[in-house]
């Protein structure tokens, strides 16, 4: 048997074992029938008004995305507010099993998160080894934000569209990338700003006889030398002009014209083409407008009014402080990686004041890299200690998510 099929064989293995799991459980340990019943029901358990089986694998956003999966986009509908490429594609292959939004959503979370999972060991080994490798996948799929990888959330899909870009970049497969790329500010508002770690990937492909010649007119280039070129092949010197990477800067149109696909969809479906942004007053949370008031972020950030909630999670909190602790080690390894670190990590914690945080981090793919390679380094019980941690919290977290509980 190959590597790479005794590891995706690893893999689909947990998968499977954590199936059966969650599945014994709601087995076993039924909700009462009047418990944790939201508002609209079918939009958090099932039609039927109270939960079923299926009603356990449907909580809190998995609802909306098969709600707008059934019913699509209707202008003043707080659904709007989700992109759409995920539940369209649940839509989509249900009419290959019967038509049935649960199944589907459920084997493509589960079928997307696998291939993610399987790219990302495959690009942790090839940089530093399979021991970092292996460590850094048991730390991704016992981090408690992880539970939603599982389930009818679209962290699978993106964090599988990540990885297909941070490949095809890596291996130069520039039209691979690009498709990752255009996909990605369709799955979640933060994907457009994978531009910026595009950019920096880029940049640090570009020879270094073009930086002596731009220094020579623009001191400062010299400065961004230093920041963006540390291991990207180009600064190996495998680019020996400035015209074999000019080309590829057609790879920053992708996300953009994602982008601009979102507003064509919205406006086809509800008559306005920023729907989804209005959709948030819904919620009272996300907004791209909180970047800016750093005062009040870290007012929020000083100010947690419960051990893990909506809003005011001390958890969540201590998961960002884990990854600012990480970002001084990720900007020494790689410079693209911390490009992606601050795309996927701080913004979602600035623009959110921290809500759902745990969740969102769970996709911030650097941040078990470094913390396996720094536990690696420690005694044995120090490593065994941390993965037990997180899997209780994984294990609570669970929980919550299962019995209509805030998980994130």
């Amino acid at each position: 048997m190959k590597m790479w099929q005794r590891q995706l064989g690893i893999l689909l293995f947990f998968k499977i074992a954590y199936m059966l799991l969650v599945t014994g459980v709601v087995l076993l340990f039924p909700a009462e029938k009047d418990s944790a019943m939201g508002p609209v029901e079918h939009i958090h358990w099932t039609p039927k008004g109270h939960p079923t089986f299926e009603s356990y694998f449907t909580t809190w956003d998995a609802g909306h995305y098969l709600y707008l999966s059934e019913h699509g986009y209707h202008a003043g509908h707080e659904q709007c507010a989700f992109y759409p490429l995920w539940p369209l594609l649940i839509r989509w292959f249900s009419i290959f099993i019967g038509g049935d939004d649960i199944i589907s959503g459920m084997v493509l979370a589960n079928a997307f998160s696998l291939a993610g999972f399987f790219i990302f060991l495959r690009l942790v080994s090839k940089r530093f080894g399979d021991r970092i490798a292996w460590s850094s996948v048991a730390l991704l799929l016992t981090f408690p934000g992880s539970v939603f990888f599982q389930f009818i959330y679209s962290e699978s899909l993106f964090f599988l569209l990540v990885m297909i870009l941070c490949f095809g970049l890596e291996q130069n497969r520039f039209n691979v990338a690009s498709a990752a790329a255009f996909l990605l500010p369709l799955t979640r508002a933060v994907g457009i700003f994978c531009v910026l770690p595009i950019t920096v990937h880029l940049i640090g492909q570009l020879p270094a006889d073009f930086w002596q010649r731009a220094g020579e007119w623009i001191p400062v280039t010299r400065w961004i030398q230093r920041c963006v070129n540390t291991e990207q092949p180009g600064a190996r010197g495998s680019t020996t002009t400035t015209q074999a990477i000019g080309p590829n800067w057609w790879l920053l149109a992708a996300p953009i014209y994602g982008w601009s696909v979102y507003f064509v969809l919205m406006w086809t479906w509800t008559g306005n083409p920023f729907e989804g942004f209005e959709a948030q007053r819904f919620w009272g949370v996300q907004s791209i407008k909180k970047l800016l008031d750093v005062p009040k972020f870290a007012v929020a950030f000083v100010s947690p009014t419960c051990w893990h909630g909506y809003i005011g999670s001390t958890l969540d909190r201590l998961n960002f402080v884990m990854l600012l602790y990480c970002l001084p080690l990720i900007w020494r390894v790689r410079r693209s990686w911390f490009a992606w670190a601050i795309v996927l990590g701080v913004v979602p914690a600035m623009s959110g004041h921290f809500t759902s945080f745990t969740r969102f981090e769970s996709v911030v793919f650097p941040v078990p890299v470094l913390l396996a390679a720094w536990f690696n380094k420690r005694p044995s019980p120090l490593r065994f200690l941390a993965l037990g941690m997180l899997i209780v919290l994984h294990c609570v977290l669970l929980r919550r998510f299962l019995y209509f509980e805030w998980a994130g």
